[in-house]
């Protein structure tokens, strides 16, 4: 699934019948609400199909995640009722940050809250992803506990895009996240930013795969296409464009591309949404 950042350099929607957008930026941090009147309001501003569904994804810096947390409980569950009337499909929650320099009981802060977020996206009717966020066996034991007490978790999400995506580490993540879905005896969905390579992995262990993808957008905006030129993975090249042009096709091109090269990596076991 493509994130899309925002509407800028496109002059009409994107093809894709399914897209992530970054809760934050769909939420106006000075005013307390929604940016967006509707949901044909925000598919207009970010040059979408009328009939796209829409992710939000929690994943972002911490600064702007942490701005969430800071509009307080009221502020955040009248948001999320504009975000239902908006028709957004389901969001991952904020990946509040577990830190190595810091006293622990702020990592098991961040974990709380990544729980409490949660439920208010549920309690308000919006269907909602868990992140797992770790940093220990024990946290990873926690949250396999705390998903296998409560039903209500039917999906979950986690990103290799940071520390979590380090060569020492992203093989430890897999296997907690590949642990959490044996521990739980359901079917779970997973939201997954970046690892690409550990997709067959997650894929044998979960009911379903969204591998979410950010680079076609940002290549794009960098004016960058991509090439299938015999190499593993897609080749970057500069492409250049006529000042004010539209970036329309190379954004369909490199999406394409990008699909196409998740589609391969993950074989058929990944449940990619087609857009």
């Amino acid at each position: 699934m493509p994130v899309i950042f925002h509407g800028g350099g496109r002059a009409g929607p994107f093809s894709a019948d399914t897209v992530a957008i970054p809760l934050s930026s769909l939420i106006s941090i000075r005013e307390g609400k929604a940016k967006y009147a509707n949901g044909d309001e925000l598919r207009r501003a970010f040059r979408l199909r009328s009939d796209s569904t829409i992710i939000l994804t929690g994943i972002d810096q911490d600064a702007r995640i942490e701005r969430w947390w800071g509009l307080g409980t009221d502020q955040r569950r009248s948001i999320i009722r504009d975000l239902i009337d908006a028709k957004i499909g389901v969001v991952t929650t904020p990946n509040f940050s577990l830190f190595v320099d810091r006293p622990r009981w702020d990592d098991l802060h961040s974990m709380k809250r990544i729980a409490l977020v949660h439920e208010e996206f549920l309690s308000e009717g919006m269907p909602a992803a868990l992140h797992v966020n770790a940093r220990t066996d024990r946290d990873a034991a926690r949250w396999a506990e705390y998903v296998a007490d409560r039903p209500e978790v039917t999906h979950i999400a986690f990103e290799f895009t940071t520390g979590t995506g380090r060569a020492d580490r992203v093989q430890q993540h897999a296997a907690w996240l590949s642990e959490l879905a044996h521990i739980v005896s359901r079917p779970l969905h997973l939201f997954v930013r970046g690892g690409g390579e550990m997709l067959p992995m997650l894929a044998a262990t979960f009911a379903g795969v969204t591998a979410l993808d950010t680079s076609a957008f940002m290549k794009t905006i960098h004016r960058k296409i991509a090439l299938n030129i015999g190499f593993t993975r897609p080749v970057w090249a500069d492409h250049p464009t006529p000042f004010g042009a539209p970036l329309d096709a190379l954004l369909e091109r490199n999406w394409a591309c990008m699909k196409s090269d998740l589609e391969r990596r993950a074989g058929s076991l990944v449940k990619l949404v087609s857009g």
